[in-house]
């Protein structure tokens, strides 16, 4: 398997992570199977016979990779979705997967030919990127979405709804209705996904984390509550991620 990640021109930084290609050829082997701790974010993917418009998962995101295939997408920032997509709620997407045929958007569909039909990965890339620089659409709730989300990310003390309304300066249901527009998952969902997530990386590289203390540093009651969680969001319990991430059985 090969997987690559590309960054976007600066026109689109503010509402694009990274632009990914991944290519497996596995005739006349097993099935690949991947499982993802899914982040707050919608992609756009690009794949002969199943492209598609990810929304965000709530749960473990899992894929089989059989024979031979590719995949070019684009990952939108969280939040960021509405600046290119045109749906009223980025929360309709959640938890699905929708195809690009006929009902989808015009560009869209217009633009998978051409992506699937590029040489190299770069252009594949350079295409996508240059549909999204043109189809750029204003929507300042959007913005304000991703830069919330950005903030909630980076700060690991904001770990409930009113410490995240606080720091936004937004009463609780303008906030809600602002992630449920924007983001598709609510704001204390996006808190803790962000320190599953910061979990899942501290588990890998450290052997010696307590996970009372890693629980209580992310902002949850009891190692009980994390330990659900935690297997919840990537299928394993937190010391059985621990071993298996190590070489463990």
């Amino acid at each position: 398997m090969h997987a690559q990640t590309f960054a976007p021109s600066a026109a689109i930084a503010h509402g694009v992570e990274y632009f990914w290609v991944t290519r497996w050829d596995l005739r006349g082997q097993a099935p690949h199977h991947v499982e993802l701790l899914a982040d707050p974010c919608v992609n756009v993917a690009f794949e002969r016979g199943r492209s598609r418009i990810v929304g965000v998962h709530t749960r473990l995101f899992r894929r089989e990779l059989a024979g031979e295939g590719a995949i070019c997408a684009v990952k939108f920032k969280a939040g960021a979705a509405k600046l290119w997509l045109a749906v009223d709620e980025v929360a309709s997407l959640t938890d699905r997967i929708v195809s690009i045929d006929r009902r989808s958007e015009r560009w869209l569909v217009a633009l998978e030919s051409t992506v699937l039909a590029a040489e190299r990965d770069e252009d594949a890339v350079a295409l996508i990127d240059r549909a999204l620089c043109e189809g750029l659409r204003a929507n300042d709730n959007a913005e304000l979405a991703t830069k919330i989300v950005a903030r909630i990310e980076a700060d690991p003390t904001l770990t409930s709804a009113a410490a995240i309304s606080r720091a936004a300066g937004l009463s609780m249901r303008p906030l809600q209705r602002l992630f449920r527009e924007c983001v598709g998952a609510t704001p204390k969902w996006v808190s803790r996904r962000y320190r599953l997530r910061e979990a899942s990386q501290r588990l890998e590289r450290d052997e010696s984390v307590s996970l009372s203390t890693l629980a209580a540093e992310l902002g949850y009651a009891d190692h009980a509550h994390f330990s659900r969680d935690f297997k919840a969001a990537t299928g394993h319990a937190p010391s059985a991620f621990a071993r298996a991430m190590r070489g463990g059985s």
